[in-house]
């Protein structure tokens, strides 16, 4: 490639991306464009740094550099590319070799991951050859006031520290095993994955202790409600769980109390994962379950899955009679009677409110539906139940 055919395809691909080029001599001079550098603004720096068929890149915060050698017309020429902002930053402007740049004017704002593509491209086009991920070198310029330079800082630092501590309670492998028990419903391992919790946890989020391990506690939470919906759990129910534990952090105070709150929080995700024993069914069943769960307090009919799973109401039907043993109709009136315990106990709704809130025709309806299912009529329940709810 020749200097007239290169300077043609900086300008081409910057009008198109953005991101301003400059190629220098192997002294540091600039080529194209005509720039004046003095010792203050030189990249001479920069091209000391890059030796042999690599590219450096450099991340300062706010914008981002590359640079790379390789030859023209049989002499060693040095392509800096950027500046290129960083993407999520507010800046604007900013100033880069004596020159005020404009954004989207004269440059754009990437993630790291593209502007590392974009630098292999060049490197492609003018070296003629694939630049590998080994040949790309970071270089970070710390900034203790930037929240994104020490994202990446902070994530280099954990890196090296997971991989150091390889005996670590984060570790995936450890995690995969802790929530296989929790499937299995095999409490005793869960205490054995917590001694050997206090045995390798190494790796803190915090300063603080504490704070570390409920920030820990928070981050287990989230995965095994996940798991939990993907076994079968109806999804207000894990999350609402979810969100009574994550709640409950306000009223622990020590490492200790930490620790046995995460312990307890495991039991309550095994006792509801296995009160609902859908881990084995079809994906179709547990869309059903999930979506008579989410709509207790509205009519819930045949006609409403059907449209919700795309399924022929007759196919719907058998499939989850099949599954269940039991009819979609008996399922819905037993988790609306279930929800109707819940509101006589711990709320003074009268029965035409409960009866109007779970969507029955009228109270009734309502009466009659839950002595079908409990045996007992609703002020029979709360009065054999309602003293032992207080307690």
């Amino acid at each position: 490639m020749n200097k007239t055919t290169l300077t043609t395809a900086m300008d081409l691909l910057y009008r198109k991306y953005l991101i301003p080029m400059i190629l220098l001599d192997q002294d540091g001079s600039p080529l194209y464009p005509s720039l004046t550098l003095t010792s203050n603004n030189s990249l001479k720096h920069y091209l000391e740094e890059t030796n042999g068929p690599v590219a450096n890149l450099y991340h300062f915060g706010k914008y981002m550099l590359g640079c790379f050698a390789f030859q023209l017309a049989g002499r060693t020429c040095y392509m800096v590319i950027g500046p290129c902002g960083v993407i999520g930053t507010p800046e604007t402007s900013y100033t880069f070799l004596e020159h005020e740049y404009h954004y989207n004017v004269h440059y754009s704002k990437e993630d790291t991951y593209s502007f590392e593509e974009y630098i292999q491209l060049l490197y492609t086009l003018f070296v003629e050859r694939p630049l590998e991920k080994d040949q790309i070198h970071w270089h970070y310029q710390n900034d203790p006031h930037d929240r994104s330079m020490q994202t990446d800082l902070s994530l280099e630092t954990n890196l090296y520290e997971r991989r150091v501590h390889e005996a670590t309670f984060d570790s995936y492998h450890f995690e995969l095993r802790y929530l296989d028990y929790i499937k299995r419903n095999e409490p005793e391992k869960v205490v054995w994955v917590f001694n050997k919790m206090k045995e390798t946890y190494s790796v803190s989020l915090s300063p603080y202790e504490l704070e570390s391990l409920k920030l820990k506690f928070s981050a287990f939470v989230a995965v095994v409600t996940r798991m939990s919906i993907d076994e079968g759990v109806p999804v207000n129910q894990a999350f609402g769980l979810s969100d009574s534990l994550i709640q409950g952090l306000v009223y622990i105070h020590s490492a200790e109390e930490c620790l046995r709150y995460i312990k307890e929080a495991t039991y309550r995700f095994m006792e509801l994962l296995h009160s609902y024993p859908l881990a084995k069914k079809s994906l179709l069943v547990k869309t059903i379950v999930n979506y008579i769960d989410s709509h207790l307090y509205e009519k819930v009919t045949i006609d409403d899955l059907a449209a919700i799973t795309e399924k022929h109401k007759t196919h719907l039907c058998n499939q989850f009679k099949k599954e269940m043993n039991k009819t979609i109709h008996n399922y819905i009136q037993e988790r609306k009677i279930s929800e109707a315990k819940h509101l006589l106990l711990f709320t003074d709704y009268s029965y035409e409110k409960i009866s109007t809130q779970l969507a029955f025709a009228n109270q009734s309806h309502f009466i009659r539906n839950f002595k079908a299912v409990t045996g007992q009529t609703p002020k029979e329940f709360k009065e054999k139940h309602y003293a032992h709810a207080l307690s």
